[in-house]
């Protein structure tokens, strides 16, 4: 046999082993990040049951999308509306969880739920877009007003002295 990845399958039933060709499977790869001394390395799991991926998906962006919920109503409760970094970074990730959606999760959502969870994203990026906006407007005015404060005196005249 050659080396590569392969799954061994026994049917309890009838006795008879199935190999499958590891890299051929059809499913949703996540590669685990937690690593545990004493134990079995595990690199990548493929779930094949669709399902269960649409569960863990559809779990995964729904967490996601209360995490952005989150920080956009910790900007609403803030008196000074948050700092611009933050607002951008968040702004960021919310495009990232929608592009992520559209590349890589539609497949296995489905449209109606693919559609219904992009549109949900939309709003919190247009919410963190007028964030961003007023965050940006309300700086500028203060360095305008400075401006106009420092216009108003008269610049000492360069010369001797007198």
């Amino acid at each position: 046999m050659e080396k590569g990845n392969y799954y061994l399958y026994r049917n309890q039933k009838s006795g008879e082993i199935l190999y499958l060709e590891y890299d051929k499977i059809k499913g949703y790869p996540i590669t685990p990040k937690t690593k545990i001394e004493d134990a079995i390395a595990v690199n990548k799991i493929i779930f094949v049951n669709p399902t269960l991926s649409e569960k863990l998906i559809r779990k995964k962006v729904e967490i996601k999308i209360r995490y952005l919920l989150k920080m956009l109503e910790e900007f609403e409760e803030d008196p000074s509306g948050g700092e611009e970094g933050t607002i951008k970074a968040t702004l960021m990730d919310a495009e990232r969880l929608k592009l992520n959606i559209i590349n890589n999760y539609v497949k296995y959502l489905g449209n109606t739920y693919g559609s219904f969870s992009i549109k949900k994203i939309q709003v919190i990026i247009n919410q963190l877009r007028i964030k961003l906006y007023n965050k940006i407007n309300q700086r500028r005015m203060f360095e305008n007003m400075n401006d106009l404060y420092y216009l108003d005196e008269e610049e000492p005249k360069k010369g001797r002295g007198r």
